[in-house]
């Protein structure tokens, strides 16, 4: 008896943490995330700091913008390119002056998500195929996968496009979702065989099983690896690529300014016209850009619990001797010479739900490599040495619902779970095991002019960065419903005047005064005066971010028609009323 009593109160104490944990964590959520805090960690990929990192942030605001984009990370760089290419490049296009385009970031550029994620630009593609083909339908699904594949060649295609392959380091890669569970690989083998025999050939390319020892052994992973799965990817040094296209944007168009250290606090629509407040000022503007991501729903109450803010951890570190060979001697073994060229994601715990098969948990860790630098400029500018740039840590020996919950609806990226980066510094020596090789103990260094001290030995640096996971999983790209916003759109066709004189065919006006009110084409050739949004990536923004926010900047510029070459948005990513009631955060966990 005594041993049932036992069970039994600790079955109760388990039910009651669980309990207590979710009130605590439905609080949590429910509160707005503010605006994103000064004293954040600093993510490796941020130094030496971009040209850019805190442009305009003494200068003044203007008074008029055409459109104002909240956010400088992937989301807010797309859509403002966006908008600028089209008004340069179109030869007929109605504007007879470019737009007037303003962005506002809180902290330094590309401080946020986009410049502390992992590097991977990699789908989910076999893996939610069928979970996508329920909620969605199979041609939809399909659109769904084709959308996020294209981010690969897109992204690669615009760094070099830009001159800033080499800067960004975009690269393909081969990427490998390796199981340490026999189970989990032989369940995800099927999953793939199942994907394969179903899926249009253009969405099965790429993909490939790596089993047996002597070819897991060629990859030098561990023992404990029972299998691979290959599907494409690409790596790309994020900060690199998203601070060298607000470079070019700044240098290419006037009319494209960038403020950072402003925080947007407040949001306003008045006399046909909303004021964007700031602590330096405020903007007019007909159209405002959540482009915020996990800081969303501090201007959109309507989306909390619907985008949630989620503390993730990465770290950058040496790879063994093994794996990279010492400084004196350059030349790779047979075995080592796969540097920068693979990328991983490891799944190291899994559990048995209801229909008795085996799922991973939220435990995955992911890898991914930096170029190594080397004479030649082509390859790379960046003070880099082949650092395995390593995130995740949520497995903790199983408990990663655990490790998960407790970040979030977290906010504060000046520090990190010490538990997890603990996990973090010694998980990839156990994944390369014997191949690892001599630890690296290389002298703390620092780039040229900055003051950041390197840690010593395995860890250079360790950082956290808030992701935003959606309530139904999938990203929410367009018009924001007044419901959300809590705010009234402007109907009015009179809008204040701009500072200067607009161009006479979109407003004609005897008068420069900014009191004044200038008459506005009724039929503008901009979309009806509104809030905007592309967010709640749920982790995935390097393979969703680019392509909404080209397909956001269409909606605002009312250009009809797909492009060729590019995948429109698929339609179950679209921001309704319907879909913002029905999204359940509670559903999700």
């Amino acid at each position: 008896m005594g041993g049932l009593f036992s069970s039994l109160r600790y079955a109760f104490q388990s039910i009651k943490s669980l309990v207590d944990g979710y009130e605590t964590l439905s609080k949590r959520i429910a509160l707005s995330p503010g605006v994103p805090q000064l004293n954040s960690s600093v993510p490796y990929w941020s130094i030496p700091l971009s040209p850019v990192a805190q442009h305009g942030k003494d200068k003044e605001l203007p008074l008029y913008a055409d459109v104002v984009v909240i956010g400088s990370g992937i989301s807010g760089t797309s859509v403002a390119k966006a908008l600028l290419d089209h008004v340069r490049g179109d030869p007929d296009s109605k504007y007879v002056e470019p737009l007037k385009v303003v962005m506002l970031e809180a902290r330094d550029a590309c401080s946020g998500a986009t410049g502390r994620n992992g590097g991977h630009v990699v789908p989910n593609v076999y893996t939610e195929y069928f979970q996508l083909k329920k909620a969605y339908g199979a041609p939809m699904a399909r659109e769904i996968l084709r959308f996020r594949l294209s981010h690969i060649s897109t992204l690669i295609d615009l760094a070099e496009e830009e001159g800033l392959l080499a800067e960004s380091q975009a690269r393909l890669v081969d990427d490998f979702d390796a199981f340490l569970h026999p189970e989990m690989f032989e369940q995800a083998r099927k999953e793939l065989d199942a994907y394969l025999k179903e899926v249009p050939k253009d969405l099965a390319e790429g993909f490939g099983v790596v089993e047996g020892r002597e070819a897991i052994d060629k990859l030098q992973l561990c023992k404990s690896i029972h299998g691979c799965i290959l599907k494409p990817g690409a790596s790309i040094h994020p900060y690199r690529f998203i601070t060298g296209l607000l470079d070019k944007l700044l240098t290419r168009y006037p009319n494209f300014e960038l403020f950072t250290h402003t925080p947007c606090t407040n949001i306003s629509s008045k006399n046909g016209i909303y004021t964007v407040s700031t602590p330096k000022g405020n903007i007019n503007t007909p159209h405002v850009i959540h482009a915020t991501n996990a800081w969303s729903s501090h201007l959109l109450p309507g989306m909390r619990k619907k985008i949630i803010p989620t503390r993730l951890h990465m770290s950058t570190q040496r790879p063994g001797y093994g794996l990279m060979p010492a400084p004196s001697n350059p030349q790779p073994n047979s075995q080592s010479n796969w540097a920068s060229t693979r990328a991983f994601l490891f799944f190291s715990s899994m559990q048995e739900i209801s229909s008795g098969k085996l799922k991973p948990e939220f435990a995955f860790d992911y890898l991914t490599q930096l170029l190594p630098a080397s004479d030649d400029p082509t390859t790379t500018p960046l003070p880099t040495s082949g650092e395995f740039m390593f995130g995740g840590g949520a497995m903790l020996g199983g408990r990663s619902e655990g490790a998960l919950l407790s970040n979030i609806g977290v906010v504060d990226d000046s520090a990190g779970d010490f538990e997890i980066e603990a996990y973090l510094s010694g998980a990839l020596q156990q994944y390369f095991a014997e191949h690892w090789g001599q630890e690296r103990s290389d002298p703390a260094e620092a780039p040229s002019g900055e003051n950041v001290p390197w840690g010593k030995g395995r860890v250079k640096a360790s950082w956290t960065g808030i992701i935003a996971i959606s309530a139904d999983m999938q990203p929410w790209v367009g018009r924001v419903p007044e419901s959300v916003s809590g705010r009234k759109a402007p109907r009015s066709v009179l809008l204040p005047a701009p500072p200067h004189p607009r161009p006479p065919q979109r407003a004609p006006s005897c008068s420069t005064s900014t009191h004044s009110t200038i008459e506005v084409d009724p039929n503008p050739p901009l979309a009806a005066p509104g809030e905007w949004i592309l967010a709640g990536y749920t982790g995935e923004g390097m393979v969703h971010a680019w392509l909404s926010g080209h397909a956001l900047a269409k909606m605002i510029l009312g250009v009809a028609g797909d492009e060729k070459g590019i995948p429109g948005l698929p339609s179950p990513f679209l921001i309704t009323e319907k879909r913002v009631k029905a999204a359940k955060f509670e559903d999700l966990l």
